[in-house]
Formats: C-alpha cells, sequence, structure tokens
C-alpha cells in the first residue's frame, strides 16, 4: 500500500518520485520520462521491495523560454517568488544546483551520495503543504491508497534510460491526470507506455507489479522558482486501519531509513503543533540518532491551531532550548481548509503567513533571531542555502569518486571484453584436454594448500588426503566388528574391579576387546554352543561350523560397512569433480558445454560405481567362506590369544598368584620372586628347551597348568579370534584397494575413462561455436557495466563543464 499526493502546479507538477522494480518515470518541460534505475538499486526478481513510494521534486528558476512562450501563448509562467537578489552569490548558488540536477538527471544517485533533502514526517502533519508553500501555486489534493498483494514479474533493465510520457505540459490541470497514467505505467511494465496515455491499459487483462524500483519524477522549471531538490518520503505511520496491512509500518521505516543514512542526505523533519511531539513517530525516528540532528532542519507546521496556553514548548523547541538541531527549527503556517474552499491562491497564502507572524503572539513577539526562522520563504531560502553549500563542499570528491569508479569500470570491462575465436573446435578440445588432464593430476595426487580455509574443501585439502581418512574411518568401524570373547564362565562371579582388570589384561594382545560392534560371548556359551553342534565327531572333537558360525557373526556385518564406505568416498569424488567442472568451465554456461562435461562425467561416474559395488558385492561374498593362506600370522596369533585367554582364566580359578609370578619373573632378579629353588628349576627348564631350539618365556608354562571342561571353549575363541584378525586386515586393505583402482582411477582410466567419453560428445565446427557462447551473467555485467560507464562519463563531462565554466 502506498500513498499518491495529488498536486499541481501552473507550470507542472510539483511532485514525485516513486521507488516501487521497473520504470523511473521523470516529467520535466519535455514530458514525463521513464528512466530505470542502476543494477545496484533492485531487489532480485521475484522478491517485493521493502519500499514504498517516495516523492522526488525538482525547483528550478529557469526564467520564460522562447520554447514555452510559442508552445503556449496564453502561458504566464508561475507566480513569482521573492527572492533577495544578492548578484554573484545567488548566481553561484543556482549553478551548484544546476550541477546537481545535472548529475541526478544522469543516474549517477545510485552509485554515488549526492547531496539531498529529505522530507520526512509522520501522517498528516502537512508535508505536501508545505512543499507547496515553499514552491509554487500548487493545488492541495487528497491521499490516494494504491493496494497491490501479488509478485513481482518480469525483468529490470541493466541501464537507466529515460523514456518520454506524454507532451511537454504547461497547464497544472493536466498534470495530475497524467501523472496518475504514469504511476500505472511503471507498474505494469510489460506494456507499452503510449498505452496508457489514453487509459486504453484499463482494458487489458493483467495484474500490475506488487512494487516498482523506479520511479517518477516531476522537475519543475519556470521564472522564479527557489533552487531545491528534495525527496518528499511517505508519512512515517504509527499502525493502520482496517483491512491495512502492519507490514506497512516497517516498509516506510526501511524506506525512511535508506534515505537518511546516507551522510550527505539533510533531513526537513516536517513536525504537527497540533499533536504532541511525543505522539509524533517521525520525530522520534530520526531525533534518536544524535548524527541525523548534526544534519536534520526542523519545521512546525500548523501553529495557528495550538491549543490556548500551549505554545511554550514549542517556542523552546524554536529557540533550541527543547530538542535542539545544529540547523535549527523554522514554523510556517499553511492554507486551512476554509481558505481551500475559497480557492485562495498561493501569492495570498504567502501574504496571509506573514501577516500572521507578523500580527499574532506569541509570534510577533519574539526576537529578530527567532522571527528570522518563520516563514515559508525563510526555510526555502535556508533550505537553498545549506543544500548549496553542502554541493560545494562535496563537489571536489564527488569529482575525484567519478574518475576513480570510471578507472575501475574500464578496467573491468577490458577483463569482460568478448573473446576472438577463429576455431571453436580447437578451443573446445583444447578445454576438454586441459581439464581431464587437471583430473587426472588431481587423482593421482597433489601436495594440499597450506592452512585451507575450507576442511572440506578436497580442491584445498588434496583428493586423496581425505579418501585416506575415508578408508581410515572404514578400517577403525571394521575392527570393532571383532569378536567380543571372555574366556570365563557367565556363573563365575566377577565384580566390576575385577573385570575391569581382565579386559585391560585381554586388550595387551587385542584391542579390539569392548568395541562392542558384535555381542559379548563367555567360555561357558561358546562351550554349550560347541556341544550342541557336535553331529558323528569324535569325543574331543567338535565341528568346524562352530568356528565358522562365530566368525560369521562378525563377517556379516561387513558388507553394510563396506557400501558406506564406497558412498562415502563417491560424495567425495562427486563434490571435488564438480568443483573442478565449475572452475574450469566457469564462463561456459551459456552455450551448454559445463553442462554437457557435467552429463558426460555423470554417466562415467555411474558406469564406474556400478562396476565398483558389484566388485564389492564379490569381495564380500568370498568372505563369508573362511579360507586363509596366511598360515604363519594365523598359527602365532592364535597362540598369543590362547595364552592369554588361559592366563585369565587361571587367574579367575584361584591361581592368580603363581600366573602372576610366572608373568612378573625374571631371570636376572629371582630373589624378588621369593623361592629360588623354585625358580632354579624354571631357569633350568627354560635352558634346556633351548638347547633343543626352543624359545621359552616363563609365561609361556601357564599352559602346562592342568586342563579343565573349558579347555576346548578356550582353544575355539583363540582360533576364531586369530581368523578374525586375518580376514579383517585382508578385507580392510582390498576394500580400499579395489575402491581406487575401479572407481576413483577407473572414472579416469586410459582405455575407456573420462577423456575416451569426452571426445565422443558433438565436436562439430557449429556446435564448439554454440558451445563457446558466453555466459548470460558476463552479458548481463557488461552491460550493467556499460550502463554504470555511460553514467560516469555523463557526470562526468558535467563536472567538467561546471568547473571549466
Amino acid at each position: 500500500m502506498f500513498r499518491t499526493p495529488s498536486v499541481s502546479g501552473s507550470d507542472g507538477v510539483a511532485q514525485p518520485v516513486y521507488y516501487v522494480p521497473g520504470v523511473q518515470m521523470s516529467y520535466s518541460p519535455g514530458g514525463l520520462t521513464a528512466r530505470e534505475p542502476s543494477i545496484l538499486d533492485r531487489s532480485p526478481l521475484g522478491t517485493p521491495r521493502t519500499r514504498t513510494p517516495a516523492s522526488e521534486i525538482e525547483y528550478v528558476d529557469r526564467g520564460a523560454t522562447p520554447e514555452a512562450s510559442r508552445s503556449n501563448a496564453n502561458w504566464q509562467g508561475p507566480p513569482r517568488f521573492e527572492e533577495p537578489r544578492m548578484g554573484d552569490y545567488f548566481q553561484k548558488r543556482r549553478d551548484l544546483l544546476d550541477i546537481l540536477k545535472s548529475l541526478h538527471s544522469t543516474g549517477i544517485q545510485n552509485e554515488l551520495d549526492l547531496p539531498q533533502i529529505v522530507v520526512i514526517g509522520s501522517q498528516s502533519v502537512g508535508k505536501s503543504s508545505l512543499i507547496e508553500s515553499m514552491s509554487v501555486n500548487i493545488t492541495s489534493g487528497h491521499w490516494n491508497l494504491y493496494k497491490v498483494s501479488n509478485g513481482i514479474t518480469g525483468r529490470a533493465l541493466a541501464t537507466i534510460r529515460d523514456v518520454p510520457f506524454g507532451p511537454t505540459l504547461y497547464n497544472a490541470e493536466d498534470v495530475e491526470k497524467l501523472l496518475r497514467r504514469a504511476q500505472r505505467a511503471i507498474l505494469r511494465p510489460e506494456l507499452d507506455p503510449t498505452t496508457f496515455l489514453d487509459d486504453s491499459d484499463l482494458h487489458v487483462f493483467g495484474v500490475p507489479l506488487t512494487f516498482s524500483g523506479n520511479c517518477v519524477c516531476i522537475h519543475v522549471e519556470g521564472p522564479n522558482i527557489p533552487d531545491l531538490y528534495f525527496y518528499d518520503l511517505p508519512g512515517i505511520i504509527a499502525n493502520v486501519g482496517d483491512g491495512g496491512n502492519e507490514a506497512d509500518i516497517k516498509l516506510v521505516e526501511q524506506l525512511a531509513k535508506s534515505y537518511i543514512k546516507k551522510p550527505n542526505c539533510i533531513v526537513l523533519l516536517v513536525i504537527s503543533c497540533e499533536t504532541d511531539f511525543e505522539n509524533q513517530g517521525a520525530g522520534r525516528f530520526v531525533l534518536k540518532d544524535p548524527a541525523l540532528r548534526q544534519r536534520t532542519i526542523g519545521v512546525l507546521t500548523k501553529v495557528d491551531r495550538i491549543e490556548f496556553g500551549g505554545a511554550s514548548r514549542w517556542l523552546r523547541m524554536l529557540r533550541g532550548e527543547y530538542q535542539p538541531l545544529v540547523h535549527g527549527w523554522y514554523c510556517v503556517k499553511q492554507r486551512d481548509l476554509v481558505q481551500l474552499q475559497e480557492g485562495v491562491t498561493w501569492e495570498e497564502a504567502r501574504s496571509y503567513e506573514a501577516e500572521f507572524f507578523q500580527t499574532t503572539a506569541p509570534w510577533a513577539d519574539l526576537d529578530h533571531a527567532q522571527r528570522a526562522r518563520l516563514g515559508s520563504e525563510k526555510l526555502a531560502e535556508r533550505l537553498g542555502g545549506i543544500l548549496s553549500k553542502l554541493v560545494s563542499e562535496e563537489l571536489p570528491g564527488i569529482r575525484r569518486t567519478v574518475s576513480a569508479e570510471l578507472k575501475k569500470v574500464n578496467l573491468r570491462l577490458q577483463e569482460l571484453a568478448p573473446p576472438e575465436i577463429s576455431d571453436p573446435r580447437r578451443v573446445v578440445i583444447t578445454l576438454l584436454r586441459d581439464f581431464t588432464k587437471k583430473l587426472s593430476k588431481h587423482i593421482e595426487g597433489i601436495p594440499p594448500m597450506v592452512n585451507p580455509s575450507d576442511p572440506t574443501d578436497t580442491i584445498a585439502t588434496g583428493l586423496l588426503h581425505s579418501l585416506n581418512e575415508a578408508y581410515e574411518r572404514f578400517r577403525v568401524e571394521l575392527h570393532k566388528t571383532a569378536p567380543q570373547f571372555r574366556p570365563w564362565s557367565t556363573t563365575t562371579r566377577v565384580d566390576s574391579q575385577t573385570q575391569k582388570r581382565m579386559l585391560d589384561s585381554a586388550k595387551q594382545d587385542d584391542d579390539a576387546v569392548g568395541l562392542g560392534m558384535t555381542n559379548t560371548l563367555h567360555a561357558d556359551e561358546v562351550m554349550d554352543l560347541a556341544r550342541r553342534s557336535r553331529t558323528r565327531e569324535l569325543p574331543g572333537n567338535y565341528p568346524f561350523s562352530v568356528k565358522e558360525r562365530l566368525i560369521l557373526e562378525s563377517v556379516q556385518q561387513w558388507s553394510d560397512l563396506s557400501h558406506r564406505c564406497f558412498n562415502e568416498v563417491t560424495e567425495i569424488v562427486v563434490k571435488h569433480i564438480i568443483r573442478l567442472v565449475d572452475d574450469h568451465f566457469k564462463g561456459y554456461n551459456n552455450g551448454g558445454l559445463k553442462e554437457t562435461v557435467s552429463k558426460i562425467t555423470s554417466e562415467q561416474i555411474v558406469k564406474c560405481s556400478k562396476i565398483t559395488e558389484n566388485k564389492i558385492d564379490s569381495l564380500f561374498r568370498s568372505e563369508c567362506s573362511p579360507y586363509t593362506q596366511n598360515e604363519q600370522y594365523f598359527l602365532t596369533y592364535k597362540s598369543k590369544m590362547l595364552t592369554r585367554y588361559k592366563i585369565i582364566h587361571q587367574e579367575l580359578q584361584g591361581k592368580a598368584n603363581l600366573v602372576t609370578a610366572l608373568r612378573a619373573y625374571n631371570p636376572s632378579n629371582q630373589s624378588s620372586t621369593g623361592n629360588t629353588n623354585q625358580w632354579s628349576y624354571l631357569n633350568n627348564a627354560i635352558a634346556n628347551l633351548a638347547n633343543f631350539g626352543i624359545t621359552a618365556k616363563a609365561e609361556d608354562f601357564v599352559m602346562l597348568l592342568p586342563q579343565h571342561d573349558l579347555t576346548a571353549a578356550l582353544d575355539i575363541m583363540a582360533e576364531v579370534r586369530a581368523y578374525f584378525q586375518v580376514a579383517y586386515k585382508r578385507f580392510g586393505d582390498n576394500v580400499p584397494k579395489l575402491i581406487d583402482a575401479d572407481f576413483v582411477q577407473g572414472i579416469d582410466s586410459s582405455d575407456d575413462g573420462l577423456d575416451v567419453a569426452l571426445m565422443s560428445m558433438d565436436l562439430s565446427t557449429e556446435k564448439c561455436m554454440e558451445y563457446l557462447q558466453e555466459p548470460r551473467s558476463v552479458i548481463q555485467e557488461r552491460t550493467a557495466l556499460a550502463g554504470k560507464k555511460q553514467r560516469l562519463e555523463a557526470a562526468q563531462l558535467k563536472l567538467e563543464r561546471y568547473y571549466r565554466g
């Protein structure tokens, strides 16, 4: 929802610019024109602008022109604006305002912070009447409400351009109607602007835009017009009526903030004396910021409606005792409702205003300093002086900024210059070959960056480094599937402290103890399984199926783990290749080259992926049948585990002292173990075994302790655990090796790899020319930069002309 003030003047409309995405519409002596804003002032397509309309009003004293006289013999020009004439001073000031207008006409305000005045106030404080009283004879009108609820469609252009809208107008009565049509035009950019001139658009079906980033600009020119250039923003609202949108409150505030945050923006704060200052949101909105107080001029309106005895606070503001501002406060009196109904002219209103302040208390009793701040004429004079002074101060900096920005734009345009291609086929083939060479280097392995900012970026960290980390995680998860054997009976009373000690003892030879991805099995449970599995075996023998079943308890988990590892590797490789494709073909989106390469690469990845998955399944099936030729490692590990299991079992059977002594035995310090004769026998036994070529340790004699009913179970446990160790290391090595050979390197194999696949795509000259089309983003950026360059050059030309005089 936005408000549109209906205001007209004798030599043209003195009214608005509406920022709402589409075309900036301008009314000037040449007619209403449309000018699209800079690309820097546009919202993304399809996103409603968080902006409501503003009014840009420019008043320039041009004097009567021969063209105007010839075009309309009855036009007598606007009423005289009585401005003191001080020769060169006022001419210089007018020249400064002329250059400001010229800079705005180039559209450069979207790139530069040009000096400007912004009128801000709450609703119904008399902003429109204030604008009228400072300028020319303007017939005050009512506010119209435009409620648009649909989203944005269409595309904004990248450059600013002026589109004439209607004829040149010299009769104020004709301007208002044309202005309404211009407003409809910017909300329906899909229609020809001429459609709106005779209201034909009202018969064309369609939904207007919700908002537009374009605006309607009105330039008023004529003799004795004050030197002002300002934006009239919609009133700050505290609440909305029935059916209103609460979001409008925020939208209006955001619009105001977007203007007043600029350092070169002079804020004209309008406060009504009809309402308490504290109840006017615009005052709080502006004056809460100390920095804004430095560049704000306050205006008190409706002073004739102050209640009896209530002028003291407003007088304190005028004197700078309350809510002080650097530029101070001014008071104005506009035409009241009776005067409007009686048709009081602008000149008569000026006279009534002057008479009011000269004859009405307490204004007539003020001293000279305060009286200099009474009246629309004094305010207009002050605003013109402040604005021209600001322009004078900022102009050298603006000139330097324009030159610097123009240099940047030219450099960027050189970088974006369209390429000259004589042999498109050779260019495309070279691009493809370079890409596959780059991919091969990454697959073979390249050094990573030092301290990469993004640890997930495999381009920076190295592809193989990321793959090796995935393989290591796979090996760790595989190791967790080791059998969890406990070499004691479930009926054995083992407290938590003893159990911890036993597990720590087991971990000396089995680092998988306690990882817990398989069920825990005690010795008596294994023995029970073995006994129940016997069929025709001789006493003391147990079927191999017992060991096979215990082995499969672990191995059956490997299929899922291996495929999870492959999926992780696939994700890493795919993301890496996508990054390589995006980087290598980033300038070739528009012609389909990047898309084609991505499609072929994806097909190659899928092909290699299927082959690899089938081989992983085959490898897993081979592990489901226990088999090994690694006899020495298997038997050595079994012996080690059997010894460990027996040590733990004997300790729990009450022979802890003997077992501990054997484990702690030190041949060089026999006295530490107590009975020296006993240990001398042990030394002799070890020495005699050595004579037979048998190496033994004191701990090995634990195996000679008397047998018990769980001895067979301990042997089964040791053998199963030993085979797991052999198989897990084999599988943990073969899976990564297979993935690397058939998938990672398979993508770029020399026989049927990616290079061969890419060379089979359509590489005709015509197709290659299509592939090499510039991306739309580059074309759009170059177009936008060309528009910006045009604006900067226009601004630079106007600045140079100004400085040359």
